[in-house]
């Protein structure tokens, strides 16, 4: 088994799952890229049999935009998990992010069909199906659509998902997932997990915008029930539950013991808080707003879970309960910044 980007937040969740059910696996990281993420999810799923656990596991250095590395990682396995992606929202980043989310799936594609890979487990986006402003729900029927509604990541991962079916065409066996927003426990300066920071030092902002949320956790279970069924030339939306912003923020900060945002960023705000968030940019790079980013936080978007209900009879941790689990790790080690 081989989970790219294992070292990052779902990867590392991936790689924990198949360790638990007896799998060896090899997980692909960049060269100098960190492995903090990993200890700690590794850490906090495997317990005391971590040790024991571990001994099943081999990092490999391979980037996903090296071809020939990916053919050396992918010699003689029968699967491969496809975590490695970038999330971004800002201008600068975009070719990067586009490098990675859709050239090197494509590398990793043709990998697996010349190293004969048994089957690929590709982790797409929810985002990489079609979203309009008209508020239905969304399946994996829905058509990607080119609009303003969709940003550079969208973009990124809908090319990406392109290359997989494409793929497909050519004979290789694989299944999309398409997770909404994940939430667990991991790096709390870094994608959702920064939103427990972000509540943690005070932010009192929300929107009434929805989304679709899941556990990292069933993230990461689901694509290994996949793996190991006949299922194959077929993508599922891996979605928890439909919630507002507003109300997994307050979950969030009843988790980690801090107040609920009581301040409503409102629809009709939307452009001077865009302004703003310009302002706030220029002077902190590093900021997580992005014009993108509150543009998304506004919309209504929700999502059907049924179809892998269906297929695999898959049941969904409460989102509320995962909050809870990730809040006692965020308490427990609160000084990672």
């Amino acid at each position: 088994m081989v989970v790219t980007g294992a070292n990052g937040f779902l990867g590392s969740y991936v790689v924990a799952a198949l360790l638990k059910a007896g799998y060896a696996v090899t997980g692909l990281k960049r060269e100098n890229s960190s492995t903090d993420e990993f200890d700690l999810i590794i850490q906090n799923e495997l317990g005391l049999q971590r040790e024991a656990l571990l001994k099943n596991f081999t990092w490999k250095t391979a980037d996903i935009l090296d071809i020939a590395a990916l053919d050396e990682a992918f010699e003689n396995e029968e699967m491969v998990f496809h975590c490695a992606a970038k999330v971004a929202f800002k201008s600068r980043e975009r070719n990067e992010m586009m490098a990675i989310n859709a050239e090197g799936t494509a590398n990793v594609v043709n990998a697996c069909i010349k190293k004969n890979v048994k089957k690929l487990i590709h982790v797409s986006s929810t985002s990489s199906l079609g979203r309009t402003d008209v508020d239905s729900l969304i399946s994996e029927d829905t058509e990607w659509e080119d609009n303003d509604n969709n940003t550079n990541y969208a973009i990124s991962k809908h090319l990406g998902e392109l290359e997989v079916w494409r793929g497909i065409e050519e004979g290789l066996n694989a299944v999309i997932v398409n997770p909404g927003i994940i939430l667990g426990y991991g790096d709390w300066t870094k994608g959702s997990c920064r939103i427990f920071r972000n509540i943690a030092k005070g932010n009192r902002f929300y929107t009434k915008g929805t989304n679709g949320f899941v556990d990292a956790k069933d993230v990461a279970n689901a694509m290994l029930l996949l793996a190991n069924s006949d299922i194959h030339s077929q993508r599922f939306l891996v979605i928890g539950e439909n919630r507002t912003y507003q109300s997994v923020l307050n979950d969030i900060a009843l988790a980690i013991h801090k107040p609920s945002p009581n301040i409503e960023l409102k629809k009709s705000y939307q452009s001077a808080f865009i302004a703003v968030v310009r302002v706030v940019a220029a002077i902190h790079p590093k900021s997580s707003l992005t014009p993108e980013t509150v543009c998304t936080a506004m919309k209504k978007h929700s999502y059907s879970n049924a179809a892998i209900q269906k297929a695999i009879g898959f049941k969904f941790t409460p989102l509320a309960d995962a909050i809870q689990l990730a809040g006692a790790v965020y308490v427990k080690n609160h000084t990672i910044l």
